[in-house]
């Protein structure tokens, strides 16, 4: 091999060396950002899960509470019934009206069903207000997923409310 051909194997060898380490550190680059990446989401998650067993204590107390207070389900016409006597009952006392009523679906989460019920509640502003506040106190276990609220057509001073109401109760263990 002549010393010009030695020149240019050397300089290939170099070109073929750095090359490779440039490739190579492109991709060491790019896992250590994915172990980075893992490594806060594991950080993170521990973090969680810390802060969660410190409040044990608070989770243990709120499961007691549920499962002495929250009313067991029996069957579907009870959960309806009891539904429309609590909305009829705090209408009553709030001087609200409710002139449609119409029992759906219900919905089932872990351990728990509801019974749903969608309302249409007419009145003033603040009775129909503290009527909803009222409603959803949580030892009534009643929530309001779904509501719209638009002035009365036929009186200004007054709104209209189109409501889904659900109270949820326990499954019996099974």
């Amino acid at each position: 091999m002549t010393a010009s051909e030695q020149r240019l194997a050397v300089a290939l060898g170099i070109i073929l060396v750095a090359g490779g380490a440039f490739v190579g550190l492109g991709k060491m680059k790019a896992w250590k950002l994915r172990v980075d990446l893992l490594a806060r989401e594991v950080a993170d998650a521990r973090a969680e899960a810390e802060e969660l067993l410190a409040r044990k204590d608070f989770w243990d107390q709120r499961s007691a509470w549920l499962a002495e207070k929250q009313p067991p389900f029996t069957k579907p016409a009870e959960a309806i019934s009891s539904i429309l006597n609590a909305v009829d009952e705090l209408a009553a006392r709030h001087g609200v009206s409710i002139p449609f009523k119409q029992p759906n679906e219900s919905s089932e989460r872990a351990g728990l069903t509801s019974a749903a019920v969608t309302l249409k509640v007419v009145g003033e502003m603040k009775p129909v207000m503290n009527w909803l506040y009222d409603l959803q106190q949580p030892e009534s276990f009643i929530a309001v997923p779904a509501m719209t609220i638009t002035p009365s057509d036929q009186e200004s001073s007054k709104i209209e409310l189109n409501l889904r109401v659900e109270k949820w109760f326990r499954l019996p263990a099974s």
